[in-house]
């Protein structure tokens, strides 16, 4: 049933484009290995690329300059690592020229690096989030970038007691710990007030996440009805505490809307809310919709397997914007400029997509 479900509502979605989608453009090509990451703050893009040339890197371009590349060195942690390990994340800060990614290492004892450094500069590695491979330990979670905010989220997943557990009894788990961190200039600190997180999202001075809320058996994860947080950026203090109804699975933020993409079981549905906590509108979605959103003040985007879909914040019609090739990574919504990576073969190209 849910199968059916999901390809009506591909369908429907299909039926809701009333003239032919703008045709989207290459900005970069990589032509040494694939992207594994993009992110966009303004009108600055960044991406992250693998190479089996020379480093991996991250690249930014911004209107009227030169692109800068970095970390410039062939002894930096970043330059021969395997971003096919794992999937790592990308977020800039464009007011304070900081960018931060991340890096997986697999095996027994799993672990993610998170690295920052100015653009065009040396990397720092600022923090390590280690758990073991039955999944209890502290887990990266989510990043997120956006003017002067640069933050990077993680849980920590324990089990309640573990010697009962190693003696035949009970293995529940829960969150033990966890929170925000925001990185500037001189380095990260901790958010004051906020919760163990997975997903982030940020915009105008805020940040937006997901609670960490409980501990399955492979990885934190958030709760059915769930509350979304929206907090200021610097001080950590609470702007907004939203409920939803599902499982938050996505969430998206611009100065003016707060996107949740929310599994229902077979009703998935995108709801978007005013800066004061407004329930504005929600719509109905696939249940193959990837967990992933970007929005502006007017448009929604989200994906169903190649497509790319618009939901007007106006009046909740959805539109196709596009498709996307083959293997696509990230999507980020900027400047009326629509991002992602396609990665076809051996290297990887940049696309955008103007979106009016």
């Amino acid at each position: 049933m849910r199968i059916l479900l999901a390809t009506a509502g591909v369908l429907v979605l299909a039926g809701s484009a009333a003239a032919a989608p703008p045709e989207a453009h290459t900005l970069r090509k990589s032509a040494t290995g694939p992207i594994a990451a993009i992110a966009q703050d303004g009108s600055s893009i960044a991406w992250l690329s693998s190479s089996t040339k020379t480093c991996d890197a991250v690249h930014v371009l911004s209107p009227g300059t030169p692109d800068q590349v970095f970390p410039q060195s062939a002894s930096s942690m970043t330059c021969h690592w395997d971003l096919t390990d794992g999937k790592p994340q990308l977020a800039i800060a464009a007011k304070t020229s900081l960018a931060l990614w991340t890096l997986h290492e697999s095996g027994p004892a799993p672990f993610d690096d998170v690295l920052t450094a100015p653009f065009g500069g040396q990397e720092n590695q600022v923090d390590r989030f280690a758990h073991a491979s039955d999944g209890t330990g502290d887990w990266l979670e989510g990043v997120a970038g956006s003017g002067r905010i640069l933050a990077y989220s993680w849980a920590d997943d324990e089990y309640v007691n573990k010697l009962d557990c190693l003696s035949g009894g009970s293995c529940k788990r829960e969150i033990a710990d966890g929170g925000i961190r925001v990185v500037t200039l001189t380095g990260p600190r901790a958010l004051p007030h906020a919760h163990p997180a997975l997903q982030l999202a940020a915009s105008a001075g805020r940040i937006a996440y997901i609670p960490a809320t409980r501990a399955p058996a492979d990885r934190p994860a958030a709760s059915t009805g769930g509350p979304i947080y929206v907090v200021d950026g610097v001080s950590g203090d609470q702007v907004n505490k939203l409920a939803v109804r599902g499982v938050p699975a996505a969430i998206a933020l611009s100065p003016n809307v707060l996107a949740v993409l929310t599994q229902r079981g077979q009703h998935d549905r995108i709801v978007w809310f005013s800066p004061s906590g407004t329930k504005l509108n929600s719509v109905p979605v696939s249940a193959q919709t990837a967990p992933q959103l970007a929005a502006s003040d007017q448009l929604i985007v989200f994906r169903v397997r190649h497509n790319l879909y618009g939901v007007s914040t106006a009046n909740g019609h959805i539109r196709l914007l596009g498709k996307v090739g083959q293997n696509p990574v990230g999507l980020t919504l900027g400047k009326s400029q629509l991002v992602w990576a396609e990665n076809p073969g051996p290297g990887g190209r940049l696309r955008a997509l103007l979106t009016g």
